[in-house]
């Protein structure tokens, strides 16, 4: 019987499948499934004008567990995701603004002028985080996930003219996240020269002690939000806003603590805790997890996965205090 995957939002279906590229694109299924095989997809959401179906093949097993339905990790194809963003895209006008989570490469917090240029013309822009593809743009604007927009970016080596389709909208704080597009060859070399440096700079200007901190949220706020408390409290932060991209991290730096959001691209928190405690050499790494889940099945997953806590969302910044004190100190000697 085909897998059946049913978004009850354009911005799940956007994060979960399209950002992620179709990788390890998660379905809840009792169907006796192995890794390496083939099978069949069925994909809804409230603004495909109909089902989308396609085969996939199954890239890992998820056991049942207390709270959660077992299921497959499944690669989608490619041209598939390309038909869902454009489908996606074609219907963003007609859609409510929402936050769209998730992207692929991690982003270099800044703060430079920018202007934009299209659909409208609007002075006093700021952009407060910026990677080789992508920005967060601060700007006193209305728009949505999906729509398209122009702007000038002021980068230290000189003004950037720039296109992106949004990602994600946070209204409340005029925020917006965009992946930008139709980018030539120059200002290619443009943005990873501006990249390389500011995090050369922010490496020379860290601490010299300290613990390291893996926090890995597909939430571009409480990414923030974690690395201004944990930076701020003397230590140094890896970040990521994917699961496998996480667990990439713990192996590379072998951190004293890591937070992880329980539902993001790629893997879940869920799987990258199993991940730590089942490898010798990272098994005693601290991992605290994060969700909106609701106390009581939090702490059920924590038991579960072996994790050492977990902080429900929306956080406080005295619960992430505490838990910086509580657990650093025990996870030994600070970094020289």
């Amino acid at each position: 019987m085909p897998l059946k995957l049913t978004f009850t939002s354009r911005a799940h279906l956007w994060a979960e499948v399209v950002m992620s590229r179709g990788d390890r694109v998660f379905v809840a299924s009792d169907e006796p499934l192995v890794v390496g095989a083939q099978t069949g997809l069925s994909i809804e959401a409230p603004e495909l004008p109909m089902a989308i179906t396609c085969v996939v093949t199954v890239q890992g097993v998820r056991p049942a567990m207390t709270g959660l339905r077992g299921g497959y990790w499944v690669k989608v194809d490619e041209a598939t995701v390309a038909r869902l963003q454009s489908l996606i895209g074609a219907n963003a006008k007609d859609a409510e603004p929402q936050r769209v989570a998730g992207r692929t490469e991690p982003r270099v917090d800044c703060d430079f002028p920018a202007r934009l240029t299209a659909p409208h013309g609007v002075a006093d822009c700021a952009v407060k985080s910026i990677s080789p593809h992508g920005l967060t743009l601060k700007a006193a604007v209305t728009t949505s996930p999906g729509k398209v927009l122009g702007l000038t970016v002021t980068l230290p080596d000189g003004d950037a003219n720039l296109s992106g389709t949004v990602m994600w909208v946070r209204a409340e704080l005029q925020l917006c996240g965009l992946r930008l597009i139709g980018l030539d060859s120059m200002t290619e070399v443009r943005l990873e020269k501006t990249v390389n440096g500011l995090t050369a700079s922010k490496a020379e200007a860290a601490p010299t002690t300290g613990f390291t901190i893996v926090v890995a949220d597909d939430d571009p706020s409480i990414l923030d939000f974690l690395t201004r408390v944990a930076t701020k409290a003397g230590h140094r932060v890896a970040r990521t806003d994917r699961g496998d991209k996480a667990l990439e991290l713990v192996r590379h730096e072998k951190p004293q603590l890591v937070f992880l959001d329980v539902l993001m691209p790629g893997l879940d928190g869920l799987e990258v805790a199993k991940a730590i405690r089942g490898d010798a050499t990272l098994t005693g790494i601290p991992v605290v997890l994060l969700s909106a889940m609701g106390e009581a099945r939090l702490a059920e997953a924590v038991r579960n996965v072996g994790a050492a806590d977990f902080l429900t969302k929306p956080m406080k910044l005295e619960a992430v205090r505490a838990l910086l004190q509580r657990f650093l100190p025990a996870a030994g000697a600070p970094r020289k």
